[in-house]
């Protein structure tokens, strides 16, 4: 496994958690690990985890410029789920969902601080 879990800076720990309780949630994650300025999310204990936090150094939290976080989703239908909920509690659109170049069916989103994420299905993963 090359990925254990990936994290994105939130200025506000309880407003960004609730929000990825239902983003997460609508994929199955459920909150495995809460601190006062960490949260991880999983959906089985041997996929990568995905967590929010308040910075370390006390900074602002900020975006990556060219950063993103895709979830691999069953299907098409789950795709529109998960991007319908998102924006449903705050998100922005950044990609309305539909086929991309590749055959990937993807919707994008940027969370409550601007962090961009995906939700996609690739068909041909179905075959692995």
């Amino acid at each position: 496994m090359m990925i254990g879990y990936t994290m994105v800076g939130v200025k506000d720990m309880q407003t960004s958690a609730a929000f990825y309780d239902k983003v997460l949630g609508a994929m199955g994650a459920t909150r495995k690990m809460e601190y006062e300025k960490f949260i991880l999310w999983n959906d089985a204990a041997d996929n990568p985890s995905f967590s929010i936090c308040i910075p370390f150094d006390g900074n602002e939290a900020t975006v990556g410029n060219g950063s993103m976080i895709a979830f691999p989703v069953s299907g098409p239908d789950e795709v529109h789920k998960v991007y319908d909920i998102a924006i449903e509690n705050g998100a922005t659109c950044d990609g309305k969902p539909g086929m991309r170049d590749g055959g990937y069916y993807i919707g994008y989103f940027r969370d409550l601080d601007g962090n961009k994420l995906a939700a996609y299905h690739y068909p041909h993963d179905d075959h692995l």
